[in-house]
């Protein structure tokens, strides 16, 4: 994943600059988004709009931090699966990781490899190893 939200960036600054505590959510509640624009560091979500099919989906643990690229990264231990879509078609074109089911605070997001359109009755499913969160 590209880039932290402006969220996740003061609450690092702080924690480490600044000696202010931060409580990270738990690994239980993290939620994948999938997004139609990208959601832009401050976090204008651009969210697929909730509906018969789409909620965001728990992410699951995360591998420890590792070498990768120019810096440290992890990715996801487990798959991500979204229910098949019902309705319309609709393009994704980033993810973002949320730490609640609704609303909450967006932690990081990045565009996908390349977009993806969804038609009815296709399952967009992310591998274990496949989400790349990484910080440099």
């Amino acid at each position: 994943m590209a880039g932290l939200s402006v969220y996740a960036e003061t609450a690092v600054l702080n924690a480490l600059l600044r000696g202010t505590n931060f409580v990270a959510p738990p690994t239980a509640a993290l939620r994948l988004a999938l997004c139609t624009a990208d959601p832009t560091d401050a976090g204008n979500l651009n969210e697929i709009a909730s509906g018969t099919w789409y909620t965001r989906q728990l992410t699951g643990a995360f591998t420890a931090p590792a070498p990768g690229g120019a810096g440290q990264q992890v990715s996801n231990s487990a798959s991500i699966t979204f229910p098949a879509v019902t309705g319309a078609a609709v393009t994704v074109t980033h993810v973002a990781v949320f730490d609640a089911l609704n609303a909450g605070n967006m932690l990081f997001s990045a565009p996908m490899l390349s977009s993806k359109t969804l038609q009815t009755g296709d399952v967009l499913s992310f591998a274990p190893g496949t989400l790349i969160a990484n910080l440099n």
